[in-house]
């Protein structure tokens, strides 16, 4: 006759078939999660979804601005897979770019790890302050009030330029990548840091040499900007304007001319006979000696040519019509110079001779 079990054994067995099946449970569901996680979805329709993770959002709500948005598929697991992987804390609040399926994997590293998206803001050499401004605005960084304030505020550039009223010249053109919610303040504030990168230290002690403090070598290169698309240019026209101060010549610079209507809100995209007469400390035409402050803000090529200018005797400079200069060294050469590649062209296309950009006329 058979011995019945004792309990302990009973209850032991029956712990242990518990056991078991729990720990094949959880290895099922473990395995359905992680299969889950590792398949590629996307919900949404366009080439490229932007999705914003506001501050101090949980994982709940993240699982959910990500289901509305088409980046992971509604599902039960997803909470679960967080847990699992121990994620339900850390989410990084900002924008996110999505441009192909990702696996829900794929997805909650990028917002745990902080892979946020950054807006690209192209500033181009010699703008001023205000079209920069504008540029920021148009991205959606701040308003023009904010910017006209900072604009004013000296004190980043005080050190270098102790006559600054403005930071027109000190906003180094660049490309600047933001996250969502920069505050005009710190995007101003990066600007100078770039100028004061490029504007080398040595390079101060360098114009002095010349006569010139740092206000005047940046209005300098905000002028070299404006004369000539070609950097390899740069040092001859920084020649010219450098033989012509030591000279007492004016400078006849039309990009001054502009700056002053621009400023007067007077420029219409042409420069006029009668625009030389504008009464502006900024016309180079009725004024000798360097306007008193930048025109625009230059890049590092002008930067480095107004503290290295080229070693010419060259007086004047006049346009080719192939986007270079043709340069002179007397008046003589020039006028033949502005004869051939100005007055000539114009004349065999029946037009009328406009007035050159070359200096001295």
């Amino acid at each position: 006759m058979k011995q019945p079990l004792p309990a302990w054994f009973k209850d032991h067995w029956f712990l242990g078939a518990g056991a078991a099946i729990l720990l094949v449970l959880s290895a099922t569901v473990t395995a359905h999660v992680l299969l889950w996680a590792s398949i590629p979805y996307r919900g949404h329709g366009a080439a490229f979804s932007i999705i914003e993770i506001p501050e101090g959002t949980g994982a709940a709500r993240a699982v959910e601005i990500l289901v509305e948005h088409g980046i992971v598929q509604r599902s039960p697991l997803a909470l679960l897979y967080l847990r699992l992987t121990g994620r339900t804390r850390g989410v990084k609040a900002g924008e996110y770019y999505f441009t192909r399926p990702m696996t829900p994997g794929e997805v909650f590293d990028k917002i745990i790890s902080g892979d946020v998206y950054y807006h690209r803001v192209t500033i181009p050499e010699g703008a001023r302050s205000d079209e920069i401004f504008a540029e920021f605005i148009r991205a959606g960084f701040g308003s023009e009030a904010e910017y006209r304030d900072l604009f004013r505020d000296v004190s980043l550039i005080a050190d270098l330029d102790p006559e600054a009223t403005d930071l027109e010249g000190y906003l180094h053109p660049d490309t600047y990548t933001l996250q969502k919610g920069a505050r005009p303040k710190a995007i101003v504030a990066m600007m100078v840091a770039r100028f004061r990168e490029v504007f080398e230290p040595t390079w101060i002690e360098r114009v002095k040499q010349r006569g010139l403090g740092v206000r005047e070598a940046v209005t300098l290169a905000s002028m070299i900007e404006w004369e000539t698309a070609h950097p390899d240019e740069n040092p001859l026209v920084a020649s010219v304007f450098y033989n012509r101060l030591r000279l007492g010549m004016r400078l006849q610079c039309d990009p001054t001319v502009i700056y002053a209507l621009a400023m007067r809100n007077a420029f219409d995209g042409n420069i006029r006979k009668d625009d030389l007469k504008i009464d502006s400390r900024y016309n180079t035409y009725m004024y000798s000696g360097l306007p008193p402050g930048p025109i625009g803000n230059p890049g590092a090529a002008a930067l480095q040519a107004a503290v290295e200018p080229a070693e010419t005797q060259y007086l004047y400079f006049v346009s080719m019509n192939t986007g270079r200069h043709y340069f002179s060294t007397n008046l003589k050469d020039h006028n033949r110079a502005v004869f051939e590649y100005q007055v000539k062209p114009f004349r065999q296309r029946k037009g009328a001779a406009p007035r050159s950009r070359g200096r001295g006329n």
